[in-house]
């Protein structure tokens, strides 16, 4: 939770038209996808869902009434002294070491040691709409539209803990119209195997609790957030990971959130803090 209460975070609005945008574009998308030969058509249909969380965010922050989370908006976007460098290298060096640590525990089980060398191209596909857009401009799109209102809007009223798990599910079922866009990588999960698709939803919910550890140990710091999502995009597509592997990443993921919840009991549980002042 934020140090102090903030009028005016409306968290069951912003999520809801988010969500009306976003899934009401991407289900069309989906529609069109299996009704329309031409990819170019129905990938027009995914921008409107990816804008989303930016949009609701600017249109929330730009009331008047909302003065004050304004403010804050754009001191967390455009203040670089708030991004603390420690925690950012440490927790990019630890889910870069998850990678490795998920392809080696996968080689002992009888997978692939092949899977180490870097890929020759992008697991992410999103019909026509290209590469980069997909793994550096969603990025900053989310983390403005998250950060800036929706995760801030959770804190507001819930424990750092409860608000993150909040957050991951939200983030999580967010992406789900996805799944049934033809030929777009979450749809191909799907085909593939049905498993794999539910790994790729449950892995969210954990990187909801890494993200936001960061978040405020960041000084809730919107670039370094943007910097870490990246990070982890290009992380996921560098190597040649089978999904069976990712999977075993997934359990890793786990264990980091839970050890990040475990080593920063008073900042996820705050009456754990509230008690040991009462102690002093």
């Amino acid at each position: 939770m934020m140090n102090t209460k903030v009028e005016g975070y409306k968290p069951g609005k912003f999520f809801g038209w988010v969500f009306l945008i976003t899934w009401g574009s991407w289900l069309i998308a989906a529609y069109l996808s299996y009704n329309h030969p031409d990819p170019d058509f129905y990938s027009i249909f995914l921008i409107p869902g990816l804008f989303a969380p930016v949009l609701v965010t600017i249109a929330f922050i730009a009331m008047p009434k909302n003065r004050q989370i304004r403010k804050d908006f754009f001191q967390r976007l455009f203040d670089m002294k708030k991004i603390n460098l420690g925690p950012l290298v440490k927790i990019c060096l630890i889910m870069g070491s998850s990678v490795v640590l998920a392809i080696l525990v996968s080689v002992l089980l009888g997978g692939s040691i092949e899977q180490l060398q870097l890929s020759e191209d992008f697991k992410f596909s999103a019909g026509s709409i290209p590469v980069l857009m997909v793994m550096i401009i969603a990025p900053i799109l989310e983390e403005i539209g998250w950060r800036g209102y929706g995760v801030d809007a959770l804190l507001n009223r819930f424990s750092l803990l409860t608000g993150s798990i909040m957050f991951g599910f939200l983030w999580s079922i967010w992406h789900l119209p996805l799944m049934f866009v033809k030929n777009y990588s979450m749809n191909l999960l799907l085909q593939e195997n049905v498993w794999f698709a539910v790994n790729y939803f449950v892995s969210i919910i954990p990187l909801g609790i890494i993200l936001n550890w960061l978040y405020v140990k960041s000084n809730r710091s919107t670039m370094a957030l943007i910097i870490f999502h990246i990070f982890l995009n290009f992380m996921q597509t560098s190597t040649q990971m089978t999904e069976w592997t990712s999977c075993i990443q997934t359990v890793i993921i786990i264990s980091i959130a839970g050890l990040v919840v475990l080593t920063n009991r008073e900042m996820f549980f705050p009456s754990l803090r509230i008690y040991s002042e009462l102690e002093v």
